[in-house]
């Protein structure tokens, strides 16, 4: 940053140097008429050297560093002023063509006050010297040290508003830049979340795994965590690392500290110290570290804490907020996997199945047995075959009936059984040299619609882009799966990555412009679209999945309604 605008500033630099010495030249040469032209000529060679600068600023900004060429053109003319009072002895306005020089140093934004306050003074002293040695009577040297003097001073101190101004500019833009990248690792950690712990049915092990996810967005040093399960008023650490808080033998939350974090559901950031014993024996408090005390709820239980120290500077309002939005998308993840825990669960209790036995008597009895479970969010609804001498022919009948029946339904696989099918393309794609393609398709604004007119309004909307998608893809070997509450995802075998994207396009393009009939009259969508695909540096299929899902975040921040591809 400060290379950019110092070779900007160097511009404008060099053509105020530019006008000054060609205003001097002209005085040397008409307004005054002195004989000695050697001032005159040196006037002109800072000129030209001034307007080479430009054009090697503009141009070739590396072949010589700007503040060298501002430094060196300035001392140039600085001097021809100084050879001028020694070569035709003072002059008032070699004074007033002095301070417009030593002006100009102090307003270099490029160089460092330190450097041009020297110059300036060493310069100042050398004009009085050249005064002194041309016999110029003492009180018109006493007048003009004084004079110079000031505009030295002055000069400084326009130096130092500029190089101040430029600090804080660079602070500034520093800390934006900072928080910027704070921001989208906070970003790329919500959604590696999702990846990471899908699936995740212990507690504990949940909570373990949210400090992995929380370092590359929070700077920590140590840090304690605990799952509250049974523990009471007073609940003892699960998993303690870092020295800040091994050598801590006193309760990490006490019950105020809950008490605080129930109520705010906001996490909390302290100071902390320690006494010790310091002049005399007496008593003082002594800084230790930072804390960062961070909750984590399921609905409004609070089911753990996270404890963060470091001592490099305290937590602010990001490490806050960022901190409970990842606590809180883990806490929503881990519902959503027990919740389909549950539903498998309940799907693995069999319907019984009257298959006919016959007993050691030859007499028909019947027996009961269970049949396989169904993912019944898979999009092709596939039956075993029975065998027709052990179950009875109604059976078979009702059986084929329910699957013409399911055939003719366009539903989606969930995400689990997507990915199943999807690493096992993935794996034969690599392994043939195969183009492989991933779409993760949003549909914007599909929450809001939910919350106005209700689910089945937003359901509708939904299902009729995904029978529209369905009906452009290919059934043979495309996968259609289910990708978070508002999305899905297209894996694409044999495509690659430019017929993915021209194919993502056709389908935002169409979406864009359809209109879907509801209860609550006419409704509209569109879709944001993140394309990726399968490369010598994708690595596994989690990866390819990982980078299309970014692009789709870019396609988010980006005003959505677009389709991004990440290489």
């Amino acid at each position: 940053m400060q290379e950019t605008r110092g070779r900007s500033s160097a511009v404008f630099a060099f053509g105020a140097l530019l006008f000054l010495c060609l205003a001097y030249t002209y005085l040397e040469s008409r307004a005054f008429g002195h004989e000695v032209a050697i001032p005159m000529y040196g006037y002109l060679l800072a000129a030209l050297a001034a307007i080479a600068n430009i054009l090697i600023s503009r141009f070739s900004p590396d072949l010589l560093p700007h503040n060298i060429r501002l430094l060196g053109n300035g001392v140039l003319a600085s001097g021809t002023v100084i050879g001028a009072v020694f070569l035709q002895k003072y002059s008032a306005y070699h004074a007033i063509e002095f301070i417009l020089l030593a002006m100009w140093f102090g307003s270099l934004k490029s160089v460092r006050l330190i450097i041009t306050f020297s110059i300036n003074l060493v310069l100042a002293i050398i004009f009085i010297g050249a005064m002194y040695v041309t016999d110029i009577s003492g009180f018109w040297i006493s007048l003009v040290a004084v004079l110079l003097a000031a505009a030295v001073l002055l000069a400084g101190y326009i130096g130092y508003l500029t190089e101040r101004a430029r600090r804080m500019l660079f602070l500034e833009t520093e800390v934006n830049k900072s928080m910027t990248n704070r921001q989208e690792l906070w970003a790329f950690t919500l959604i590696d979340l999702d990846m990471a712990l899908s699936g995740i049915l212990d507690f504990k092990e949940l909570i373990a795994l949210l400090k992995k996810h929380l370092e590359p967005v929070i700077e920590f040093d140590s840090y304690i965590l605990t799952s509250l399960e049974g523990q009471g008023p007073k609940p003892v650490a699960d998993k303690v690392e870092g020295e800040l808080f091994e050598d801590d033998d006193k309760t990490f939350w006490s019950e105020d500290l809950l008490g605080k974090l129930t109520q705010t559901r906001q996490a909390t950031t302290s100071a902390e110290h320690e006494t010790v014993k310091g002049f005399l024996g007496m008593e003082k408090q002594q800084f230790t570290s930072y804390r960062l005390d961070v909750p984590v709820f399921n609905d409004s239980k609070l089911m753990g804490v996270i404890s963060l120290r470091r001592e490099s500077a305290p937590f602010d309002d990001l490490d806050m907020i960022a901190s409970v939005s990842i606590a809180a998308q883990a806490m929503l993840i881990f519902k959503r996997s027990t919740r389909s825990s549950a539903m498998v669960l309940e799907q693995a209790v069999p319907d019984p199945v009257i298959r006919p036995k016959k007993s050691e008597d030859n007499t028909a009895t019947t027996t009961v047995s269970s049949s396989e479970s169904k993912d019944m969010e898979v999009t092709d609804h596939s039956f075993v075959e029975s065998d027709q001498t052990l179950v009875p022919k109604d059976v078979v009948d009702h059986i084929k009936k329910e699957e013409e029946t399911a055939k003719k339904t366009i539903t989606l696989m969930s995400r689990e059984n997507a990915d199943k099918i999807a690493v096992d393309r993935y794996r034969t794609a690599a392994v043939e040299g195969e183009p492989l393609s991933i779409l993760i398709i949003e549909v914007d604004g599909l929450s809001k619609l939910r919350e106005q007119d209700g689910d089945q309004v937003a359901y509708k909307v939904f299902a009729a882009i995904v029978k529209y998608i369905f009906s452009k893809v290919d059934k043979e070997k495309d996968i259609l799966g289910r990708y978070g509450q508002n999305g899905l995802s297209v894996l694409m075998p044999k495509v690659d990555m430019n017929a993915a994207e021209k194919f993502a396009e056709m389908i935002r393009q169409f979406v864009e412009t359809a209109r879907y009939k509801t209860a609550y009259g006419e409704k509209s969508a569109t879709l944001s679209v993140g394309v990726a695909a399968i490369t010598d540096d994708t690595g596994d299929y989690g990866s390819m999945v990982k980078r299309a899902d970014m692009a789709l975040f870019v396609a988010k921040k980006n005003g959505r309604n677009c389709v991004k591809v990440r290489l």
